[in-house]
């Protein structure tokens, strides 16, 4: 049985991810952009102790901010 603790800290995970990925969800083409998304979400998973779930979610918003990078209009060939 699931307690209200865990799901308070899965709620937490899911508000965190959520909110990381709003943050830079506007994607830029810098170094520094790419180091504070890096740098961030190695907060988030220390956060959580490293936990495999906070750390499926920050890597699945990181996969998606690095397929919109892909696609912005300087990266075409």
């Amino acid at each position: 049985m699931v307690t209200d603790e865990e799901l308070k800290k899965v709620y937490g995970m899911f508000t965190d991810a959520w909110k990381f990925y709003k943050k830079y969800a506007d994607v830029q083409q810098s170094d520094e952009y790419w180091e504070s998304v890096l740098d961030e979400s190695r907060q988030i998973a220390k956060k959580y102790d490293n936990a495999k779930l906070a750390i499926a979610l920050l890597l699945a918003a990181i996969d998606e901010l690095e397929r919109k990078s892909k696609e912005m209009p300087q990266n075409a060939t």
